[in-house]
């Protein structure tokens, strides 16, 4: 059996808390700057860009769940497919639920605009629309998914792509290597091609970009099948090429996607903007591949805090919105929101443990026990 890859578990952690940080300066801007020029926020958002890239990690998580879940079919020890279902039901869905029910019951107690700005004032606005809440039990229709827990939209796809994952893996690994790059890549262009002219008739749907991000999990597959050759590619680079490498790969994920999304506009008004991930995927790709043959980040990533940090990091990506919903509901106004946000680290970190501690291992324990009798 292969080795668990903890480094992977690490890096979804920092990617995490990127995510938390990437919604904290969201509301930043929309309270503290709000009315400021754009040269200011742009300048402020480049500064801080390595702290919230939140956009750019869910890419990460995409691309390491095409990796990961890639694994035991690349050893030939694929699982059964009502097995690998349950399983991701349990692993993913049943946690969900839960979180997803502290959020309804914070918008019954709390909804109502609080802030100056507008974004803010999006989420735990209204009371609680019944019909809203089952269609985020069901994952079905197009249904704003906004109001109680933003960060679940990247799960809607999640669950949509695992449900498909096992045959798209078998298809994947039937084809030779560079030909399921080229899949991936006319995949992500019929979703962006797709997505284009149905905008021109104002149509909106989701079901495209699910075919856009399927690209990604392939992109994933791709590093896992071919991880043993690359790594040995890169143990036997110069120091030098690996620095380059390193910088290289952090400067795509943090600001290639950026850098494109600032310069097509000027082409273009439709949604050829999802291109843009795919200069994020490169750079991802790249910090996949540093984490786990690279010895200093190796040795960054098992640091115990940072350790297990990516351990619960399902649940910090979960809870860390409903938390700071309730935090600016009950604290805005009355302590600076620099404080709030501190608040919200503390209890997101803890929360999140007790969360992966009591909710999530449970649910993957009976999971598995479920799929051990099929």
């Amino acid at each position: 059996m292969a080795r668990r890859l903890d480094e992977l578990d690490s890096l979804r952690g920092l990617a995490a808390i990127s995510v938390v940080f990437f919604h904290f300066r969201e509301l930043w801007f929309d309270d503290v700057m709000l009315g400021s020029s754009h040269l200011s926020r742009e300048v402020f958002t480049c500064l801080i860009y390595p702290l919230t890239a939140g956009y750019e990690a869910v890419m990460l998580f995409f691309i390491l769940s095409g990796f990961v879940l890639s694994i035991p079919a690349i050893n030939s020890q694929a699982q059964k497919y009502p097995v690998f279902i349950i399983r991701r039901i349990f692993r993913i869905y049943m946690p969900y639920l839960v979180v997803l029910m502290l959020a309804v019951l914070g918008d019954m107690i709390f909804h109502g605009h609080i802030t100056r700005g507008p974004w803010f004032n999006q989420f735990w606005s209204e009371p609680v629309d019944w019909r809203l809440v089952m269609q985020h039990i069901l994952f079905i229709g197009k249904y704003d998914n906004r109001q109680f827990d933003p960060p679940i939209w990247s799960l809607i796809y999640e669950m949509r792509i695992s449900l498909v994952f096992p045959f798209l893996c078998a298809i994947v690994l039937w084809l030779k290597p560079f030909p399921s790059l080229i899949l991936a890549a006319v995949m992500s262009c019929l979703s962006i091609f797709a997505m284009n002219f149905l905008f021109m008739f104002h149509i909106h749907t989701s079901i495209f970009d699910t075919l856009h991000y399927a690209a990604l999990f392939i992109v994933g597959i791709y590093l896992a099948r071919k991880r043993t050759i690359i790594s040995k590619i890169f143990n036997h680079l110069s120091r030098s090429k690996r620095i380059v490498i390193a910088i290289l790969s952090v400067t795509l994920y943090l600001y290639g996607g950026y850098i494109w999304v600032k310069i097509v506009p000027r082409f273009t008004n439709y949604d050829i903007l999802r291109s843009a991930d795919w200069f994020t995927a490169l750079g991802a790709a790249g910090l996949i591949v540093l984490s786990l043959n690279s010895v200093s980040c190796h040795r960054i990533l098992m640091w115990p805090p940072i350790h297990a940090l990516g351990k619960m990091s399902y649940s910090v990506y979960l809870l860390h919105f409903v938390i700071m919903l309730l935090f600016v509901h009950l604290l805005y106004g009355k302590i600076p929101l620099l404080i709030i946000f501190a608040l919200c680290l503390v209890v997101v970190v803890a929360s999140s443990w007790v969360c992966y501690r009591f909710i999530e291992i449970p649910f993957m324990n009976l999971g598995r026990r479920i799929s051990g009798y099929l």
